[in-house]
């Protein structure tokens, strides 16, 4: 971890494009969510292509039930795909949400980035109560829920 980004990787012995599956469909994070906020989507459907935007539902402890919208910032079909999360209807406030795979022997070495260096508004430091707002434990939960669904 640096000042500004948290990366957590892990091996599974799905193929990349088994994973990528996975990853693009907003549908099915609820399942490999490690920090229990990601509740639902919202009218969801699979990601493919950057600049498009999913909505989720999300609940966290300290600010109740509520919805983001998440612009597909990267994507490239069965590697990449990234999202920025903010308010409904809003911009969002810079930090960003990375996926990469990279094919091995076994099948995929699976990379998640929690990247917040674009966030230069100290209100918005203020208002999530720090970064990296979702501690790197529950990244690392995600990377073992993700290897239970997919191997």
């Amino acid at each position: 971890m640096d000042r500004t980004s948290v990366v957590v990787s892990r091996e599974v012995t799905a193929s990349p494009s088994v994973v990528f599956g996975l990853l693009a469909d907003p549908r099915r994070h609820p399942e490999i969510d490690g920090s229990d906020m990601v509740r639902a989507d919202d009218g969801a459907s699979p990601v493919t292509a950057v600049g498009q935007v999913f909505r989720m539902h999300v609940h966290h402890p300290r600010a109740g039930d509520y919805r983001t919208d998440n612009l597909v910032t990267r994507f490239e079909r069965d590697v990449e795909v990234a999202w920025r999360t903010g308010p409904v209807d809003g911009t969002p406030p810079g930090w960003e949400w990375r996926w990469r795979v990279d094919a091995t022997a076994r099948g995929s070495l699976v990379s998640l980035t929690y990247d917040w260096s674009d966030v230069d508004d100290p209100e918005i430091h203020r208002r999530v109560g720090g970064f990296p707002a979702v501690p790197v434990a529950a990244l690392e939960r995600t990377l073992e829920r993700l290897h239970a669904v997919v191997g």
